[in-house]
């Protein structure tokens, strides 16, 4: 009986280390959830649902990960949307290497489908990296940038993406639009388009209004935007080297 025991014991052992080991994050990552789990969660590369079409290299969980210092700074700007019953909405956080790398291999794969044209409508897919879309070394990959968005909480968000509807292209009035359960920027997400700039002025005064409170409350916390995506932030001095660790599911 005391070796049934022993052998029990070492078992449970073994699993609680497996268990651990299997969600260890290097570098002083965090997954966000932990930090503030009322921030939304749509990871967009770890789903059919973004302009490649499948889950990206690297993307073995819809997790937003983090450095912990971005995740604390989150929390901050949420606890301030909070009180204007809103939320943040991560679209994409930290970013193994090995995806930027599928990113390339997409764009050189020779053919684009009608479901990736709604994303770059004007702009061929080889011509993303020189213009500045895509990086090959993504800042995504230090865990110190971001690409977000509000959700008004007082709204109807229930629409959900469809993979077997025809949407119009990502610079459509949202009706026409992929849902995304968000506010109204005036683009969807990840729209490589000149309406997708933060600071365009083709957009109607109301989509430009949520642009800069966005950026306003994310500005607070330190975060940065970059200039052609209304959706994409970094905090300086959060980064350092690039990470290759792929993203596995959080356990509790």
């Amino acid at each position: 009986m005391r070796a049934v025991r022993l052998i029990l014991i070492a078992l449970v052992a073994f699993s609680l280390i497996s268990s651990a080991s299997a969600q260890s994050l290097p570098g002083g990552f965090v997954y966000l959830r932990d930090i503030d789990p009322s921030i939304i969660q749509d990871i967009r590369y770890a789903t059919s649902n973004n302009f490649v079409g499948r889950p990206l290299a690297g993307y073995g969980a819809g997790e937003c990960v983090v450095k912990r210092e971005v995740g604390l700074r989150l929390k901050a700007v949420q606890q301030e949307l909070a009180a204007q019953n809103l939320s943040l909405k991560m679209f994409d956080c930290y970013r193994p290497a090995r995806a930027s790398l599928d990113m390339v291999k997409w764009s050189q794969n020779g053919h684009e489908t009608a479901a990736e044209r709604r994303y770059n409508p004007n702009i061929p897919k080889t011509e993303l990296f020189r213009l500045g879309y895509i990086a090959n070394r993504s800042q995504h990959s230090t865990g110190a940038a971001l690409d977000l968005t509000l959700v008004d909480l007082k709204a109807d968000n229930s629409a959900k993406y469809d993979p077997s509807k025809t949407y119009a292209d990502c610079t459509a009035p949202v009706a026409m639009r992929a849902p995304e359960g968000s506010v109204d920027m005036g683009t969807g997400y990840d729209c490589t388009d000149a309406k997708g700039h933060t600071a365009v002025t083709s957009i109607n005064p109301e989509q430009r209004t949520w642009r800069k409170r966005l950026v306003a409350a994310m500005a607070r916390q330190g975060f940065v935007n970059y200039s052609k995506e209304w959706w994409h932030f970094s905090l300086p001095g959060a980064g350092g080297a690039a990470y290759d660790f792929p993203i596995q599911p959080r356990r509790n």
